[in-house]
Parts: C-alpha cells; structure tokens; sequence
C-alpha cells in the first residue's frame, strides 16, 4: 500500500495546507513540462498528483487514514510474530551447537596432548646405546654312522654334541654407524702439563673435555650464563682465579670461566 504522506513529504497529522504547500513544490519541481522524456520524473509527478487527491479531500483522506492505520498495524504483527520465531532458536540448532562446542574442546585437547609429548620428546636426554647383537646356536647332535662287524646293517651311535663356534652377527647398519660415532667421540684421557707460572695469571695448563669433546666457557660461573666460546680438548688456557666450583680463565683473549672439574688443579 502507498505512503501518500511519506510521497508528499508530510506527516499524517499535517493541515490542509501543509498538504497542498507540499504539492505546490514537488509538482514543480517534478513537472514533466520541464524535464521531457523523462521516465523518471513523470512516475514521480503521477504518484504526487494521486496523493494529492486522496489527502486534499476530507472524505478520501479519512477513508484513507483507516485503511493505512489497518494496514500498518497488520505489518507490524507479522513482523514481531518474525522476530519472536528468529529469536527463538530450534531444538535442531541448539544440538547443532552443543556439538559444535565439544567438538571444539576436543581438538584443543589433543592439540594440547601433542604440544606436551613433543616439548617432552625434545628434552628428553639420550640415553639409547648401541648394542651389538649375538646369535647364539643351540649345539645339535652329530650322528655317527657305522658298520657291524658281524652284520651287514647299519648301527646309528649318537656322539657327545659339539658345540659349533657362536660368532657374532654383524650389527644393522644404523647400529654400526651409531657405534662408530660414539667410538670416535670417546676421549682418551691423556697427561694434563702444567706450565709454570707466568706474570698476569696464575698458571697456565690443558683442559679436560668429556664426550663431547669441548668445554663450553661462560660469562659467569653458573651453567644458566651465557657461552663465550667454545674450548676444544686439550687447548692451553691461561688461569686467573680459583673458585670453588668453577676457575676463571683466558683463552685467545676471551675471558670466562669454565668447570673446576676441567681443568688441572694446582
């Protein structure tokens, strides 16, 4: 249903004279004399002229008024009856979203489960060795054959069972490689020499590294500081303090210190 106010640009308690100012001006400014071939504009003028009827008489105006007041007052049920049924979610949408949830709190478990075992799996120390792998033989029996002196058939003797010779089988190839690693990475403890003492410092010697094969010197004397360099077995350093559990020391012009274990004490 039209809107003759909303067309003429008045409100629906507005005066006849409201109503006919209002026509004055939107059919000038909408009259087709002045803008020919225009679709647009004659719709428009059209739509005014029919309001401006309906609204300019008292009769068609009330006539109107009622039927509008029905009609808006219609619109407006069926548009909250909409709202109430949109408010209100189904029992098939709610499961939906219960699921939705517990399924989501699912994968962030897992997601959890896995981040753990990872961190752990990463931080965890070695501990793994090679071990070589020997097949043992169970010693069989040797059956010796031989001939009856007085009979022509053949006698069976079993013999004391001789154990054949165990010999280890060769290891996998990864168990060969991983014990060549830890053969090569294996220290020999040799002679630590220990040189006088030198002016600046209070003696020099060697270091003593463990598997690893270097002694790791830090800013400070705990192992939570941070590495300046890295010292590799064997190498001179000179000793400037003496602590209780870690000396400091100089090597290639670095200063740190290292482990008290490291080094030989005088």
């Amino acid at each position: 249903m039209k809107d003759f106010y909303y067309i003429l640009g008045t409100d629906t308690n507005c005066s006849s004279i409201e109503i006919k100012e209002a026509y004055r001006k939107l059919s000038k400014k909408f009259h087709p004399d002045l803008n020919q071939n225009d679709k647009y504009f004659e719709s428009r003028f059209r739509e005014i002229q029919e309001a401006y009827e309906v609204l300019n008489d008292p009769f068609k105006r009330k006539q109107y008024d009622a039927a509008l007041n029905k009609f808006k007052t219609g619109q407006n049920a069926h548009t909250s009856a909409s709202e109430k049924y949109k408010a209100t979610p189904s029992i098939s949408n709610r499961t939906r979203m219960a699921i939705d949830i517990i399924f989501t709190i699912i994968l962030i478990l897992i997601t959890c489960i896995f981040g753990d075992y990872v961190i752990k799996a990463m931080n965890a120390p070695d501990h793994s060795k090679a071990k070589q792998i020997t097949e043992v033989i169970t010693p069989e029996p040797i059956i010796k054959t031989k001939h009856h002196k007085k009979k022509h058939g053949l006698n069976t003797q079993i013999v004391d069972a001789i154990p054949k010779q165990i010999s280890p089988t060769k290891p996998a190839k990864s168990d060969t490689t991983k014990i060549q690693q830890l053969q090569a990475a294996r220290v020999e403890t040799k002679p630590v020499k220990i040189i006088a003492v030198n002016n600046g410092f209070l003696y020099t010697t060697m270091v003593k590294a463990n598997v690893t094969g270097i002694v790791n010197m830090r800013e400070q004397d705990n192992l939570s500081s941070e590495i300046v360099t890295s010292i590799p077995n064997y190498s001179q350093v000179d000793v400037l303090e003496k602590g209780d559990r870690y000396y400091k020391v100089r090597y290639n012009s670095n200063t740190g210190y290292v482990p008290k274990w490291t080094l030989q004490v005088k």
